[in-house]
């Protein structure tokens, strides 16, 4: 008994470039995807990093404006005793209780929140009255 063996006939040319055309076609769709969702990812970490910059800016001139504060109260009255907090929508500060006594060699430290971003500030003052005379001004790490 003879077998006969039925080959099929070779696919034309038109239908295997079909396949290949379609998995070119999945290649690049996943190289695109792959390539925007890191331009996704690095746009969100610009994004954060900016909101924090301006955050630490905000936490910065809380800090100038208790800052200014403490030291028209300290010239209106040489017994401010400070220990006052000031909140604001976007944060607060706190002038802490000034250093020194009378008319000379005074200082004001001053600390302000806003989020998390902690910024501080301290002040020393050769003279308070009749004109303030500030030796320094400077944003500092820790009192």
């Amino acid at each position: 008994m003879k077998h006969l063996w039925i080959q099929k006939p070779p696919l034309p040319y038109g239908n295997r470039n079909g396949y290949i055309a379609l998995i070119s076609i999945l290649i690049i769709s996943a190289l695109s995807v792959l390539i925007a969702t890191s331009a996704t990812l690095i746009s969100i970490g610009e994004a954060d990093m900016s909101l924090q910059e301006n955050q630490a800016w905000e936490s910065f001139y809380l800090a100038t404006a208790c800052a200014e504060e403490g030291l028209m109260k300290l010239k209106n009255n040489l017994n401010y005793e400070g220990n006052e907090t000031l909140t604001f929508d976007n944060g607060s500060c706190t002038i802490l209780v000034p250093e020194g006594s009378g008319n000379k060699d005074r200082a004001i430290k001053v600390t302000s929140t806003v989020k998390n971003l902690i910024r501080k500030i301290k002040i020393e003052i050769n003279r308070v009255n009749p004109d303030m005379k500030i030796n320094s001004w400077s944003e500092v790490t820790s009192f």
